[in-house]
C-alpha cells in the first residue's frame, strides 16, 4: 500500500476535530494498526482511505465527516519506522497540529464517552471489553458499532457488530489488561511479572503508587516519579460488592493466612443511599462474612444472623443454583475452622437481596491497603487516576 500524498490530502475533507456535529467516529489506531486490512506495514495510513471509502459506500454519502481520535502512541517518533512511508506520520502529526483529529493518551475513553453523548456511531474492530462496566450501553449492542473487514482480499467494507454480553469477570480482567498496556507493564502481550510481583514506594508521602515502566524504569503512575523497591509483593485479590448488578464497592484483601477480613455493614457505608437504601441494609450484619485465605486460597465463613447464599457463575454459561452456605450461629458444635468453604474466581455470595459479592478478574490489583472500601469508579476521559478499580 503505496504512499499518496494527493489521496492523503483528499481525506481531508472528511476530517472535523470534534464530535459535535460529525456523522461518525473512527478508531483512528485501530484503523491504522488493522493488518487485515491490507498492506505490510504495522502502521499504514492507507488503511483509513481505504475506511472512508467504505464509509461512504456504507452511507451513500460523498460528504460523511468523521471524528477520529488516536491514542498518542501513534504519534511519537519512535515509531516512525513501522508506517508504511515516512510521510504518513508526518502528515498524522501535521493533522493533529491543525486539530483536524484527536490524540490522547488513551483514546477508548474518550472514543466511547463522546459516543455515548453524541449518539454516534463508533467505527472500529475493538470489543471494548475492559470499558463495559463505565459504558453498560455497550452490552449487546447491535447498532452503534461497525467493524472494517476486507473478506478474502477484496474491498474494504464496514459491517454491523453485535457487541456481545460479557461477565463482570471478562470485563475486569481486560479493563487490568488495558490499564497494565496503557502503563507499559506489558511485555509481547504478557504481564511484566519482574516488576508486578514487587512492592513500590514512591517518594511523596500517602501515596500507595501503581507502578508504570518507562523508558526502562519503573515509576509512579500518578506522579511520575521514581519508584523505589521494597521487596516481594504480597499477593491480593480483588472482592466487588454487586448491587443490582452494578459494582458499587470493592475491596483489595491481601492474601495473608494469618489475617481474617470480615464483611459488614459497616463496609457498605460508603455505598450512596441511592443504589442501596437504607432499609436493603438491614438484612446485613456487623459481621456478615468473613473471608481468609488458606494454602493460597480464599476461604469464606458465613457469621450473618440472616444467611447468605452461593453459587457458581460459569463462564459462558448459565450459574449453578443457590446454596446455603454453613452458618457459624447455627453449627456451634463444629469447630470453626471446618465451617470456612472455599471461594472461587467464578463463585457469587449473595449477601442480601439484590446485593451480591463476587470476585475480580484482576491478577494484579492495584496497590490499596487491605480492606480499604471504595465506591465503584467515575472516571472522565482524560482522568488519570492512581489505581483503577476491575
Amino acid at each position: 500500500m503505496a504512499s499518496d500524498q494527493a489521496a492523503f490530502r483528499r481525506m481531508e475533507r472528511h476530517l472535523r476535530g470534534g464530535a459535535e456535529d460529525v456523522d461518525y467516529l473512527i478508531d483512528l489506531s485501530n484503523v491504522v494498526r488493522e493488518t487485515a486490512l491490507g498492506g505490510e506495514k504495522a502502521r499504514e495510513l492507507g488503511r483509513l482511505r481505504l475506511v472512508l471509502r467504505a464509509l461512504r459506500e456504507f452511507t451513500g454519502d460523498d460528504r460523511v465527516t468523521v471524528h477520529a481520535i488516536a491514542d498518542d502512541s501513534l504519534m511519537r517518533p519512535e515509531f516512525d519506522g513501522e508506517h508504511g512511508h515516512p510521510d504518513e506520520p508526518r502528515l498524522l502529526r501535521e493533522w493533529r497540529d491543525r486539530g483536524l483529529i484527536a490524540s490522547v493518551g488513551t483514546a477508548d475513553l474518550d472514543l466511547l464517552e463522546q459516543a455515548d453523548e453524541y449518539r454516534i456511531r463508533v467505527v472500529s474492530g475493538d470489543n471494548f471489553v475492559g470499558h463495559r462496566a463505565e459504558h453498560p450501553w455497550i452490552q449487546g449492542n447491535r447498532d452503534r458499532f461497525l467493524k472494517p473487514v476486507r473478506p478474502r482480499g477484496g474491498p474494504v467494507r464496514l459491517v454491523l457488530r453485535d457487541m456481545r454480553v460479557y461477565s463482570d469477570r471478562d470485563i475486569s480482567r481486560e479493563a487490568e489488561k488495558d490499564r497494565l498496556r496503557g502503563d507499559g507493564m506489558l511485555f509481547q502481550g504478557r504481564p511484566r511479572r519482574k516488576v508486578l510481583e514487587r512492592s513500590w514506594r514512591c517518594p511523596l508521602v500517602g501515596c500507595h503508587p501503581a507502578p508504570a515502566f518507562r523508558r526502562r524504569r519503573v515509576v509512579c503512575r500518578a506522579h511520575g516519579t521514581l519508584l523505589t523497591d521494597t521487596g516481594p509483593r504480597r499477593p491480593r485479590v480483588q472482592l466487588k460488592v454487586m448491587v443490582d448488578g452494578q459494582c458499587r464497592a470493592w475491596h483489595n484483601l491481601v492474601q495473608d493466612e494469618r489475617e481474617e477480613f470480615v464483611l459488614g455493614r459497616a463496609n457498605l457505608d460508603r455505598i450512596e443511599l441511592c443504589h442501596l437504601a437504607e432499609e436493603r441494609r438491614k438484612p446485613i450484619s456487623r459481621e456478615h462474612l468473613v473471608l481468609t485465605s488458606r494454602r493460597g486460597a480464599l476461604q469464606v465463613l458465613d457469621t450473618s444472623l440472616a444467611g447468605c447464599a452461593i453459587r457458581e457463575a460459569r463462564p459462558g454459561g448459565r450459574p449453578t443454583a443457590w446454596t446455603d452456605l454453613p452458618r457459624l450461629r447455627e453449627s456451634p458444635q463444629r469447630p470453626r475452622e471446618s465451617l470456612f468453604r472455599p471461594f472461587g474466581p467464578d463463585d457469587e455470595i449473595l449477601i442480601a437481596p439484590g446485593v451480591v459479592l463476587c470476585r475480580s478478574g484482576q491478577q494484579w490489583p492495584g496497590e490499596r491497603p487491605a480492606a480499604v472500601p471504595a465506591k465503584a469508579p467515575r472516571r472522565s476521559p482524560r482522568a488519570d487516576e492512581a489505581t483503577l478499580p476491575g
